[in-house]
C-alpha cells in the first residue's frame, strides 16, 4: 500500500522565512482586505504549514504588525528615493518630472504595499495611518522647499511656493492611485507624460 508524503517547505533562515510569510500576507490582504488574514491562510498562501508560521509569529495580531511596519519602512524608503535633495543642472520642470517617474514606477513594482498606502482598507490600524501622515508631513515638505528653489532658479513667477508645493504631491499621489486602480487604462507613460506637460505649463519668471 502506498502513502504520499506532504511536501514540506525548505527550512529558511528565519528572516528570510519571515519575509515569505509577509509577502503571502500582503498579498491577503491585498485580495481581500484585513479579514483575510488568518494564521491559517497565512499558511497556505505561503506554502509552509501553520507551525511554521507560528515559529515566527505568535498570533494573528503580530502578523499584522510586522507586515504594516515592514511595508511602511519600505514605502517610506521609495519616497524619499523618488524626491531630489535638491536643484542640479535638469530644469526644475524636468526635475519633479523625473521624481513623479520614479514614484509611479516604485508604485507600479509594488502595487499592493501602495494600495495599502494610497488606498487603505477598512480595518487599517490607526497606528499605520498616523505613521503614513507623519511621512506625508516630512515629504510635503520636502517637496514645499524644493518647488520654492525651482521658482527662484525659474526668476521668480508670482505662485505661492507652498500651494504650489502641495499640488505637486497631490499631483503624483493622483497618479499612483491611478495606477494601482486601472494600470491598462493610466500605465505610467501616460501618467508622467500628462504631469511632465502640466509642470512645463509653469510659467518663467
Amino acid at each position: 500500500m502506498s502513502t504520499t508524503r506532504r511536501k514540506y517547505a525548505p527550512r529558511l533562515p528565519p528572516a528570510q522565512r519571515r519575509d515569505q510569510l509577509l509577502d503571502g500576507a500582503l498579498a491577503l490582504l491585498a485580495e481581500g482586505g484585513f479579514d483575510a488574514l488568518t494564521m491559517e491562510a497565512v499558511a497556505r498562501r505561503s506554502g509552509v504549514t501553520k507551525p511554521v508560521v507560528y515559529e515566527l509569529f505568535a498570533n494573528r495580531a503580530e502578523v499584522i504588525s510586522g507586515l504594516l511596519a515592514r511595508e511602511a519602512e519600505r514605502a517610506t524608503a521609495q519616497v524619499l528615493e523618488a524626491i531630489p535633495s535638491g536643484l542640479d543642472d535638469r530644469s526644475p520642470k524636468d526635475l519633479y518630472t523625473d521624481g513623479v517617474r520614479a514614484f509611479v514606477h516604485a508604485v507600479v513594482e509594488s502595487p499592493d504595499r501602495w494600495r495599502l498606502v494610497l488606498l487603505p482598507p477598512e480595518g487599517t490600524p490607526v497606528e499605520f495611518r498616523r505613521q503614513v501622515e507623519l511621512v506625508r508631513a516630512q515629504v510635503t515638505e520636502q517637496v514645499n522647499a524644493l518647488a520654492d528653489l525651482g521658482l527662484k532658479a525659474m526668476g521668480g513667477p508670482e505662485l505661492d511656493a507652498e500651494l504650489l508645493g502641495h499640488t505637486m504631491l497631490a499631483l503624483a499621489e493622483m497618479s499612483g492611485r491611478l495606477a494601482i486602480t486601472d494600470p491598462e487604462r493610466f500605465p505610467p507613460d501616460r501618467l508622467v507624460a500628462f504631469v511632465g506637460k502640466i509642470a512645463h505649463f509653469l510659467p518663467n519668471g
